[in-house]
């Protein structure tokens, strides 16, 4: 037998001695690869390299998880598919690519009007970058009471408790979540931004909503105009209404 026939002999002799026909090795690696996308395309939640291991065939671990995920990418990129597998949250999940999302916010226009305040948004880029903190320390900070805000960032679970501050009081300490981390799709805290380019991003982005929001009310306003005649309400009160001859407001 030649040199080179006794290395490809050997290249497929797994660890039990027996021999391993290559092809058998390679649809295994798919199956593998198949498996991993299904169980990440099937969940509702991030997928974390403990939950994977146990799931997946052979039981890879999070260094052979990252190498599955990064030819699961290409292979999708390759292919020019509109989702993506994302490192986030301390595991794994699929995201769509950010070039789709004028499509896809229209179809969860809903969920859209739901996004954070501006109010909201300032507390939680304080928080997540000076966790942990009081709500007084926030407060202190912006300026302005942070009640709603806190309370809307607590229930939306994007911080939480963590402790108690030493100081007079012992207020409660806030910091972020592991929702938190998927919301804003990092991995960790050391993931995000500078403070103020994760600032000037949500302001970005509430003032592109604020002006959408301003022409659908808009184009509603025009619709009573020509719907409702002359009964128009200006500012939302009762009673006062623009008189569409006269054009006096009825106080």
């Amino acid at each position: 037998m030649t040199e080179i026939d006794e290395k490809d002999v050997n290249d497929n002799i797994d660890e039990s001695g027996d021999i391993v026909d290559d092809s058998e090795s390679a649809a295994g690696n798919v199956d593998e690869l198949r498996i991993l996308e299904a169980l990440l395309f099937a969940s509702d939640e991030v997928m974390t390299p403990a939950r994977l291991k146990v799931l997946v065939p052979g039981a890879p671990d999070a260094r052979r998880l990252r190498k599955m995920v990064r030819e699961l990418n290409e292979q999708l990129n390759r292919e020019g598919h509109p989702f993506e597998i994302v490192d986030a949250g301390g595991g794994y999940q699929f995201r769509t690519i950010p070039y789709y999302h004028p499509w896809v916010r229209k179809l969860y226009k809903e969920r859209a009007a739901k996004k954070l305040s501006l109010q909201a948004l300032e507390c939680l880029a304080i928080i997540a970058y000076r966790q942990p903190l009081s709500k007084a320390e926030v407060e202190a900070i912006r300026g302005v009471l942070s009640d709603g805000a806190m309370k809307t960032l607590l229930e939306k679970k994007l911080i939480d408790i963590c402790g108690r501050s030493e100081k007079p009081g012992r207020p409660l300490l806030y910091g972020t979540t592991n929702d938190f981390l998927r919301y804003f799709g990092v991995n960790k805290i050391t993931d995000l931004p500078r403070i103020e380019e994760f600032e000037a991003l949500a302001r970005a982005k509430m003032e592109e909503l604020a002006i959408e929001e301003l022409g659908e009310e808009q184009s509603q306003m025009q619709n009573l105009g020509q719907d409702g005649g002359d009964g128009v309400d200006v500012d939302g009160n009762d009673g006062d209404v623009v008189d569409g001859d006269d054009a006096v407001v009825n106080e």
